[in-house]
């Protein structure tokens, strides 16, 4: 282990408001960036074959992420959806990133 992981604890984000009440939750995916890398695990089962619905979940994704940029007062939510696009079209899918992972099956806690 690092110095710096013994010194600091690693920050992660609360559970989403609804879910520890819903009938029915699974997580989708959990993405960190370590040291300047992407480091993703994802429910890679969730959708089965029907990997337009990942699409779906992406672009929710990106209304939120434009949502909280105006709320913060960044830019507003349209021209956050265009920087969205631009930075989307311009890694996907013809470059690689700088990523690692794998496919993990689901745990319960």
């Amino acid at each position: 282990m690092s110095d710096h992981y013994d010194s600091e604890p690693l920050l992660e984000l609360d559970v989403p408001d609804g879910v520890p009440e819903a009938e029915q939750a699974v997580e989708l995916i959990r993405a960190w960036v370590a040291d300047g890398s992407l480091a993703v695990t994802l429910n890679s089962e969730a959708f089965g074959p029907q990997l337009e619905e990942w699409g779906r979940v992406l672009a929710q994704i990106g209304h939120h992420i434009a949502r909280a940029a105006a709320l913060s007062g960044e830019l507003g939510e349209e021209k956050s959806i265009q920087a969205l696009r631009m930075g989307f079209d311009s890694s996907f899918p013809s470059s690689e990133l700088r990523s690692y992972g794998k496919v993990n099956k689901r745990v319960t806690h």
